[in-house]
């Protein structure tokens, strides 16, 4: 059986752990704080607790997903392992080039998204150095598992990366203004919170399937002269897509200093 280690099982790590709980791969778990890895086997009782050198000797992949700054030295430290294991590294801002500098092994970069967890992710993927058509292959079966992918090449994985993994952030803080300002009209939290999550997905579900622009489908909702239309002038009056590119641009900024 395939056997996918996990050396840190933080928020992404966890999460496509989670999602290939019921697939045909042994699971092994690391994480700094060991009690964090605990947890997650609770929730995945097949999986196996294990060092980092333990992993690096016995599995296929390891998805690793510990913070950019810290990559360097997790590397360093497995530098005195063997097996051939293909380090898929989660770090933004963390480019192949240098982990490949580090140590002999293949790497792949890859950038999920929370919905990872419910199989309804988008993970953008590049390839390093010497990663062979199998190693490929298993990726992508594992990726399926967890939603979408897309290759592409390493170069548009920062601009790219913000609108697959940060963005959803956006979207959440609209749902909860959304929310609030149903409440403000006196209604409970739980049904504005219903209605506001139905709705949104009714809207991208509409989308998807009809393949109409969602300007293009705001457009036919606000009839000219309408309500509709002058609670969309406001968002527009104070900027919307400015401020969305503002955020688009300061998060690309945050993920090039990460590093240092």
């Amino acid at each position: 059986m395939t056997k996918i280690g996990f050396i840190g099982t933080g928020h992404m790590g966890g999460s496509i752990a989670l999602a290939l709980k019921d697939a045909p791969y042994t699971l092994y778990l690391n994480n700094r704080t060991e009690n964090k890895a605990k947890v997650l086997k609770e929730q995945i009782p097949s999986a196996i607790l294990a060092s980092q050198k333990t992993i690096m000797e016995n599995c296929d992949l390891v998805f690793l997903g510990v913070k950019p700054k810290d990559v360097k030295d997790v590397l360093m430290g497995l530098r005195d392992y063997g097996g051939g294991a293909v380090i898929v590294s989660m770090a933004a801002g963390v480019y192949l080039k240098d982990m490949e500098s580090l140590l002999p092994n293949c790497f792949i970069r890859i950038m999920p998204n929370t919905p990872v967890l419910y199989h309804s992710g988008v993970t953008l993927v590049s390839y390093g150095k010497g990663v062979n058509e199998s190693t490929k292959c298993l990726l992508k079966e594992i990726l399926q598992v967890t939603g979408a992918y897309l290759e592409i090449e390493e170069g548009q994985m920062d601009s790219l990366g913000v609108l697959t993994g940060s963005a959803p952030a956006y979207l959440d803080y609209f749902l909860d203004a959304l929310i609030k300002a149903t409440m403000n009209q006196g209604y409970d939290e739980e049904t504005a919170t219903t209605l506001t999550l139905k709705m949104a997905e009714g809207v991208i579900k509409l989308a998807l399937e009809s393949k109409t622009p969602p300007q293009e489908l705001g457009k036919a909702i606000c009839t000219p002269g309408g309500s509709s239309i002058e609670g969309v002038n406001v968002l527009l009056q104070r900027d919307l897509y400015q401020n969305v590119s503002d955020a688009y641009q300061a998060t690309l900024n945050k993920n090039k200093k990460m590093v240092g």
